[in-house]
């Protein structure tokens, strides 16, 4: 079997490879991203070997790049021992997890070499049905659920074909979101994001195929998709790809009339904005939001929160603090259970974003005392967001002159960062470990300076 080393640094030498052509080339990343269709975060991870693009990525920095098809061809040669090397590793616990719920599989190879797609066919009831899908994502599901999900569903090619879409699809491409949701929770968007682009391409598919309520049905679940593709890019670090995948999916729910997705998405980029230069926009996107109508209370509370956040950039704590605990207000009156749209605003997600806007306020002593009343509350399953805030609460301790607990919840922050693949988390932490650098001798300073000289050796 193929060494997982071997493989990491087949990438690593193929973005190397990409790094000289484009240097030979006289291209910046900035000045090749727009040439290639992506953005400048995402050359920048490539050349590193922290991000494995697709072969259509490849092809294109061939063409502009004048290469010959080198990329591309080394892209094929990467792919044949990183798929050996998952296939070996992967079928067996694959089958047995499967199994375990009560359904026989099949694994094989689909088309060209896909690092993280493979097509799955489960056999339930004598019947088989297939679909392409990233194995580790599914391996850190709920077997039993994404198996019913998959065993039910028609195939996806046969259905375009025909006249008619069975509108059941609507709702199975829905449980087949939030699966992947949770799975994002506990492995991180690495090994989701490949399935949730291969899915939007299925939904597309469908959506073409439908006419009336049923393709606006089917466009509402396609901007839910795009959104998730967005939140997964952003949290790899490609922010481009985020805030494009975040457009569609809000030009997408507008021409499905979807009104309560439309001001979800708005609350999203308002969110977003808090964390770029734009930050000017966060409160009239909150409003936006809040002008959309939306009749369900956590997505209210959510852009209330924004609408929060936008205040605190104005340096407003009065107003910052009202639109707190109307946030507070709606998530207590709406029951904690069920996952429907905006369900992650639970009065503990609330008072981690209090946390945020007293830290922004300049107040870190509150933004420990809110963080930590979050952390208390917050499920264990939600490891990412866990360590996100575990990083801010080491920012807060830092900010208040505590380099002790700093350092000791940026390192377990760091550990979660690792193990989710996190690149959000992991440059919280290494805003926390250059805020310490003012106490040196610190023990609990010196160790978590090793290790993020440790993680960044590996990453």
């Amino acid at each position: 079997m193929a060494d997982p080393n071997e493989a990491s640094e087949a990438w690593r030498a193929l973005g190397q490879q990409l790094a000289a052509y484009r240097k030979a080339a006289g291209h910046t990343q900035h000045s090749l991203a727009p040439r290639i269709l992506t953005g400048r975060s995402t050359i920048a991870n490539t050349e590193v070997g922290r991000q494995h693009p697709d072969r259509a990525f490849w092809k294109r920095c061939d063409e502009a790049l004048d290469t010959g098809g080198a990329l591309t061809a080394g892209y094929d040669q990467v792919v044949a021992v990183d798929q050996k090397y998952r296939r070996a590793r992967g079928t067996a616990a694959f089958t047995t997890a499967l199994t375990t719920a009560g359904t026989a599989l099949v694994v094989g190879a689909y088309g060209q070499p896909a690092r993280e797609t493979d097509i799955v066919t489960t056999v339930a009831d004598g019947r088989g049905r297939q679909v392409q899908v990233s194995r580790r994502a599914l391996l850190h599901a709920v077997p039993g659920g994404v198996v019913a999900s998959l065993a039910s569903a028609e195939p996806l090619v046969a259905a375009t074909r025909t006249a008619q879409v069975d509108p059941a699809v609507v709702e199975r491409f829905a449980v087949l979101r939030s699966v992947l949701v949770e799975s994002d929770n506990r492995v991180g968007a690495a090994a989701i994001l490949p399935t949730a682009r291969q899915q939007l391409g299925h939904i597309a598919d469908y959506r073409r195929a439908a006419r009336g309520s049923l393709r606006d049905a089917l466009l509402s679940a396609e901007a839910r998709w795009a959104e998730f593709a967005g939140w997964l890019s952003d949290d790899m670090g490609d922010r481009d790809a985020g805030e494009w995948w975040l457009a569609q999916a809000l030009t997408m729910a507008q021409e499905a009339g979807d009104m309560e997705f439309t001001a979800y998405v708005f609350a999203r980029m308002a969110q977003r904005a808090s964390d770029a230069a734009d930050q000017d926009r966060v409160l009239g996107l909150a409003r936006a939001a809040e002008r959309a109508g939306s009749t369900q209370e956590q997505v209210r509370a959510f852009a209330a929160v924004q609408r929060a956040h936008g205040h605190t950039v104005e340096g407003d704590a009065g107003s910052f603090r009202a639109a707190i605990d109307e946030a507070h207000h709606l998530a207590a009156a709406t029951a904690t259970e069920g996952g429907g749209l905006g369900a992650f605003c639970t009065t503990a997600y609330i008072s981690a974003q209090e946390g945020e806007g007293w830290l922004r306020l300049g107040r870190p002593g509150a933004a420990v005392r809110c963080f930590g009343e979050a952390l208390d509350a917050w499920p264990e399953t939600y490891r990412r967001e866990r360590g996100r805030y575990l990083a801010r609460t080491a920012v807060a301790h830092a900010a208040a002159d505590e380099p002790g607990l700093a350092a000791a919840a940026a390192l377990a922050a760091l550990n979660l960062a690792n193990l989710t693949r996190s690149a959000r988390i992991q440059r919280e932490v290494a805003t926390a470990g250059r805020q310490l650098a003012a106490f040196p001798t610190e023990p609990g300073v010196q160790q978590l300076h090793a290790a993020l000289a440790a993680s960044a050796a590996t990453s």
